[in-house]
């Protein structure tokens, strides 16, 4: 079944009342979160990310130096933010938010699992969403500058970077 017939599907099923099976739960589930599991460094002045509660525990959060930077949470309709902000913009204290699987316990001790890096040197806003809705990790950086190397590759300037619907928009 290809994705937007499961997003059709899930949708119906969200609409229509019916129960989502839990294969077919899991089954979006890897979907969105799939664009996050490779060697990805993204670079960005500020970055947003949405989220289902769900996913909540596959995004990492940013070491604060309480001198440096600020924490904040607000409550909004149906949301919480988590908001870090970098007031000076030094590169050299620059948030680092990780997006996928947590490490895992392997023979010789904790392995890291696949994620996507984010580097970002002014403001990171976590918004996650609650209630029952569609499921969703989303994640949108922005610039002025926005680097994105993807393994090996020299890194590549790009005027935007996001993964939306289960989608990379460079």
């Amino acid at each position: 079944m290809n994705r937007y017939a499961m997003l059709s599907l899930l949708a119906f099923a969200a609409c229509a009342g019916n129960p989502v099976t839990q294969e077919q739960r899991e089954q979006a589930e890897r979907r969105l979160l799939a664009p996050f599991l490779v060697a990805r460094e993204v670079g960005c002045g500020e970055l947003r990310i949405d989220v289902t509660g769900n996913f909540n525990g596959l995004v990492g959060r940013p070491a604060v130096d309480p001198a440096r930077h600020r924490l904040e949470t607000r409550r909004g309709d149906g949301f919480v933010d988590t908001v870090w902000t970098n007031p000076t913009g030094l590169p050299e204290l620059a948030f680092v938010v990780t997006i996928g699987e947590p490490p895992q316990q392997g023979a010789t001790g904790w392995v890291q699992g696949p994620q996507t890096k984010f580097r970002v040197v002014q403001q990171v806003v976590l918004r996650i969403h609650e209630g029952r809705r569609p499921l969703q990790l989303d994640a949108a950086a922005s610039g002025p500058v926005v680097l994105v190397k993807d393994g090996s590759a020299p890194p590549r300037q790009v005027p935007q970077f996001a993964i939306i619907d289960g989608a990379v928009r460079p």
